[in-house]
């Protein structure tokens, strides 16, 4: 064994404000990363106007203003309007022009946003998209192309 008094003998010094201070840092960060996570689109874009429900077929052309979900499918369309807002069953297979689309279900086609996309974690996007501005959340699926166009070079 050891000598009687050897344990006396080692002192072990826990500075509790180098732990205090990493957790100061460590909230600093968090509250950082939070202010610079966006919220989802849907809490910018206007109240749905229009609805296509789950279980609906739609095939040809739909031009719209205001906001649209679509938790149906839609199939060769071209889609014109303002806010669309594709659910997480919605399939959507066309040519999507609008100024905002927000997608957590299914897109096959081409894409153009005159302000922004953003494709939140379910979603599943075969596309070109066009569009000034494009999030995509953890968890989102896109294939394809991006094409982000200057805003100033538009009129």
């Amino acid at each position: 064994m050891g000598h009687p008094g050897a344990d006396k003998d080692i002192q072990v010094v826990f500075d509790r404000r180098q732990g205090e201070r990493r957790q100061r840092l460590q909230a600093v960060e968090q509250e950082r990363r939070q202010e610079e996570r966006r919220d989802p689109l849907s809490s910018v874009v206007p109240e749905v106007g229009s609805f296509l429900g789950e279980g609906t077929r739609w095939k040809g052309e739909l031009s719209f203003t205001g906001t649209v979900r679509v938790d149906g499918h839609m199939e060769g369309v071209v889609i014109r309007g303002e806010a669309l807002i594709i659910g997480e069953p919605g399939f959507v297979s066309g040519e999507i022009e609008v100024e905002v689309l927000q997608v957590s279900g299914q897109v096959q086609g081409t894409i153009t946003a005159r302000k922004r996309v953003e494709l939140l974690e379910s979603s599943r996007v075969t596309s070109t998209i066009r569009a000034p501005s494009l999030v995509i959340w953890n968890g989102a699926i896109f294939d394809g192309q991006c094409e982000m166009p200057n805003p100033q070079a538009n009129p």
